[in-house]
C-alpha cells in the first residue's frame, strides 16, 4: 500500500513538471555552456568552402577562369555564394554578445525563522533545514517558505523589512496551486499581477519565485534573486523537495499548539465522547 503511494506521488511530480511552463535552461543546456564555439561555426564553414573551392580549381588543372557555359564554373558561383552566406552568418552571430542577467540587490533580512507556535516533530524540522540547505548548494533560490495548513510554519533566507515573521499566508497564486496540485514558475515576477501576495513577506525587487503544492494542505514558496534564475533542473529538484517534506508532514495536524498526529488527535476525539457519555 506504501508502495503504491510512493509511486502516485511519483506520478504527480511527473506530471506536474510537464505542465509547468517551459523556461529556457540557461545553466544546463550545451548550446548555452559553449556559446563562442556555436558562434563560430558558421564562419569555420564558410571559410572552409571557400578554401575547398580554390583547392579543387587548383589541383584540378581547370582554368582559373569563369565559364557560363562550364558546369564546373556554375558550381563554383554557387559554392562561393553558400560560403559567403555562411561567413556573412558568422560574424553576425559572433557580433551579437547575449545579454548576462545579473542577480539584484534584495533590499531585506536574512532570517531563518521556525515558527514557535508551530511546534513541529524533530523530524520535520530536519526536514525543513535540509531542504533549505540543499536549496542554497544547488541552485540560486534566496528564500524559502513554507505554508502548512493555513501556518506560516518556517521562512528562510530574504525576507521583507518590518515583516512580522510568522504572519505569511497562501493567496491566490498557493491556493490554485494547492487546489490542482500542479507547481508555478512566475519567472518574470515583476510581471504578474499575483506578485502582491509574495511581496507581503518577500523583499520588493524579488525576480522569480516557485510556488509548489505540499499536497492539498499546504504549499512551498522559493523565490530568487535573479530574473529566470531558476532552471527546470531547479524547478523539478524543487517539485522533489516539496514532495519529501509532503512525506513529513503527511498524518500531522497542525494545531493551536503545535503538530500533532491525527491518529492521536483521533483517540483523543474518542476519548472526549466517552468521557460526556
Amino acid at each position: 500500500m506504501a508502495h503504491c503511494r510512493s509511486l502516485s506521488r511519483r506520478h504527480s511530480i511527473v506530471r506536474a513538471a510537464a505542465d509547468q511552463e517551459q523556461v529556457p535552461d540557461a545553466s544546463y543546456d550545451f548550446v548555452s555552456q559553449n556559446q563562442s564555439l556555436v558562434r563560430s561555426l558558421p564562419l569555420w564553414a564558410g571559410g572552409a568552402g571557400f578554401v575547398g573551392l580554390l583547392a579543387n580549381r587548383t589541383l584540378s588543372g581547370i582554368a582559373p577562369i569563369v565559364d557560363a557555359g562550364s558546369s564546373q564554373s556554375r558550381a563554383d558561383v554557387l559554392g562561393i555564394l553558400l560560403s559567403a552566406v555562411l561567413l556573412l552568418t558568422g560574424l553576425q552571430w559572433l557580433a551579437l554578445k547575449p545579454k548576462v542577467v545579473d542577480a539584484v540587490a534584495l533590499d531585506g533580512v536574512s532570517v531563518d525563522y521556525l515558527n514557535p507556535d508551530v511546534k513541529l516533530p524533530k523530524a520535520a524540522e530536519q526536514e525543513l533545514q535540509w531542504a533549505w540547505q540543499a536549496l542554497q548548494a544547488t541552485s540560486r533560490a534566496t528564500s524559502m517558505v513554507v505554508i502548512y495548513q493555513g501556518r506560516n510554519v518556517y521562512h528562510a533566507g530574504m525576507a521583507r523589512a518590518g515583516y512580522q515573521l510568522g504572519t505569511a499566508a497562501a493567496g491566490d497564486v498557493a491556493n490554485t496551486a494547492m487546489e490542482s496540485a500542479k507547481g508555478n514558475y512566475l519567472a518574470n515576477l515583476v510581471l504578474y499581477p499575483g506578485r502582491a501576495e509574495f511581496v507581503k513577506y518577500l523583499p520588493e525587487a524579488t525576480q522569480g519565485v516557485v510556488v509548489q503544492p505540499l499536497g492539498s494542505d499546504g504549499v512551498l514558496v522559493v523565490a530568487t534573486d535573479t530574473l529566470r534564475g531558476l532552471s527546470r533542473l531547479d524547478q523539478a529538484w524543487i517539485a522533489i523537495i516539496a514532495d519529501k517534506l509532503e512525506v513529513s508532514f503527511e498524518g500531522y495536524t497542525v494545531t493551536g499548539t503545535g503538530f500533532s498526529s491525527s491518529k492521536a488527535a483521533a483517540a483523543g476525539s474518542k476519548a472526549k465522547g466517552k468521557a460526556k457519555q
